[in-house]
């Protein structure tokens, strides 16, 4: 019971906390805590300590936030801390960087990851579960992209077209103007699928 009450008035300090150092000393002492949690072997303890460490974590970096928002701004309102540097606080480049990530971890996610009894909850693993999962790129997909962003990527699309066609053979020309109607339908097809019905306008027409 008594660590109970310690773990809701640790969590009522971090929600009530307006400066980063104070939230700072919250989450060194859970860091502790749970050290010593888990040399005794104490499953709930150490986990509780966890909790606490990243709660106090996502607080600071919301802080931190803020304050990287309203820095250099003059402003009466401004907090003393956001004044101080990283450093004099005892907070390392990555460790702003990383709690700042965790602050945008949104609050339903965050909070269902520490409910979650199958697993154990870090940083790290918040931040990585939070970011948008990018689908695979299909395969053909990725070929047209290469081979059509290849034109300007190799400069062809700077190239003369007239001058160009005068040093082809017949048989070069006769093979491109071929394939200008199917190549012209293919793109107005792929432009139809966001931009609805509308002719692509050639140069010159």
């Amino acid at each position: 019971m008594a660590e109970l009450i310690k773990y809701d008035a640790m969590v009522s300090a971090i929600a009530a906390a307006y400066e980063v150092d104070e939230v700072k000393d919250i989450r060194d002492k859970a860091l502790a805590l749970a050290v010593y949690a888990r040399q005794a072997k104490n499953v709930e303890n150490e986990r509780r300590a966890c909790e606490i460490r990243l709660r106090a974590e996502r607080k600071a970096g919301q802080l931190l936030n803020a304050a990287e928002k309203h820095k250099g701004a003059a402003s009466t309102r401004s907090r003393p801390s956001t004044a101080l540097r990283l450093r004099d606080l005892g907070i390392s480049k990555d460790q702003s960087a990383d709690w700042q990530k965790l602050a945008r971890v949104p609050e339903s996610q965050f909070e269902a990851a520490l409910a979650d009894p199958e697993t154990k909850p870090t940083t790290a693993n918040l931040i990585t579960e939070a970011k948008p999962k990018q689908r695979p790129v299909d395969r053909d997909a990725i070929s047209v992209w290469g081979h059509i962003t290849e034109f300007k990527r190799n400069g062809l699309l700077d190239l003369d077209p007239v001058a160009l066609r005068a040093e082809m053979l017949d048989f070069q020309i006769e093979d491109i103007e071929a394939l200008i109607p199917a190549i012209i339908k293919w793109l107005e097809e792929f432009h139809y699928a966001t931009t609805g019905p509308r002719s692509i306008i050639l140069p010159g027409k």
